[in-house]
């Protein structure tokens, strides 16, 4: 058994399709379907249920397959650690934000003023079946009626996840400056329902759970644009065209003086934005110290925002 073999083994597994993964390979699809038959008489089981020329990885295989992973992430370690014990760098960093993005360029300089040699590669979308995994990923948490917890109550890390909390904020309600409403002292949400909301769609977590408090509320706007992605929806709030619920902390830094964020008194949402890394995965110097900085910097926001 080869390394090699194992390696074929995975792509094949994971496109569960011998054509596209010996596209991948750049290799021919009968010499890679002889080198999985050798793997599965030398291991004494198959591996895939064949069907034409459609493959299905079986039971047998996605133990093998979560095997072959780990033997993967075991050897990627060890080579991460030869390299550092005889002083070989790693200047790149790929770090993957998926929420919070309003921050994202503060907390670029912010990163590059502690360590201006470490560079970064940052990617905000991923394909559905995308498996490539970024080593540092900034991500939504829960949405929901969180009772009223302080960060500290809640910053705790899961060690099956490597999920750690960065940031508990409250959704409020995004109003152009002048809007009517903001002459109200206290905004409910039979206030809104002549208002046009625009709104991330359902595939986004935010966007699904206002539309769910929504429903449970029994609560039918004038009109909602649905739009499938954070850029579209600021650029619309900052061209006047509607209002929004949004997070409070991350919002605040975006809304300068052109949006005003407000408490509705009857709607009351919280989310969370996570850090996470991928458990048992060996950490460079370099992922360490942009770690390090991802945690000051959202600590840091944390206190400016609640010392306003």
């Amino acid at each position: 058994m080869e390394w090699s073999q194992l390696q074929k083994f995975k792509v094949a597994a994971q496109e569960e399709n011998f054509s596209r993964a010996a596209e991948l390979l750049d290799t021919s699809q009968p010499f890679l379907s002889q080198s999985i038959r050798r793997l599965e008489d030398e291991l004494g089981y198959t591996l895939f249920d064949r069907e034409g020329k459609r493959i299905f990885l079986n039971d047998s295989g996605r133990i093998f397959l979560q095997t072959v992973l780990q033997m993967e992430e075991l050897m990627s370690n060890t080579q991460l650690r030869l390299e550092e014990l005889n002083n070989i760098s790693h200047p790149e960093v790929s770090l993957f934000v998926s929420s919070a993005s309003t921050l994202l360029p503060e907390l670029l300089l912010y990163l590059r003023k502690r360590n201006p040699k470490i560079r970064y590669k940052i990617r905000q979308w991923k394909g559905s079946n995308e498996i490539v995994e970024d080593d540092i990923q900034i991500l939504p948490g829960p949405i929901g009626r969180m009772p009223a917890l302080s960060f500290q109550e809640k910053n705790v890390s899961d060690k099956n996840t490597g999920d750690e909390i960065l940031l508990i904020e409250e959704i409020h309600l995004a109003l152009p400056q002048e809007h009517v409403l903001l002459q109200k002292e206290e905004i409910t949400m039979n206030d809104l329902r002549l208002q046009e909301f625009i709104m991330l769609n359902d595939s986004w977590t935010l966007g699904k759970a206002i539309q769910q408090e929504f429903h449970r509320q029994l609560f039918t706007p004038k009109n909602i644009i649905l739009v499938d992605n954070p850029n579209m929806m600021r650029e619309f709030q900052k061209s006047r065209i509607g209002i929004a619920f949004v997070p409070s902390i991350s919002w605040h830094y975006f809304a300068g003086n052109e949006i005003v964020l407000r408490p509705v008194a009857d709607f009351s949402l919280s989310r969370m934005v996570h850090l996470r890394t991928k458990p048992r995965r060996y950490l460079t110097e370099e992922q360490k110290e942009c770690i390090r900085g991802i945690r000051e910097f959202f600590s840091e926001k944390r206190r400016q925002y609640h010392s306003q």
